[in-house]
């Protein structure tokens, strides 16, 4: 049987970073995505940009990117 992933999502404060820090506790893998993949990036090229801008908010896939 293979791995089994999950994503946890949800909408602000549902509780998706205290299911990822219990996880994290109880020995599981878990990777929060908004601490460990999240940069400010330009949406066309992801290059990371300067300063906060709520469209520039992206994700690093690579670094989760299976294969």
């Amino acid at each position: 049987m293979g791995v089994r992933n999950y994503l946890i999502e949800g909408v602000s404060c549902t509780g998706k970073t205290s299911v990822c820090h219990e996880l994290a506790r109880r020995g599981h893998h878990a990777i929060h995505g908004d601490v460990e993949l999240a940069y400010q990036g330009d949406p066309d090229t992801g290059e990371p940009t300067e300063g906060f801008a709520h469209g520039n908010h992206s994700w690093d896939v690579d670094k989760v990117r299976v294969g």
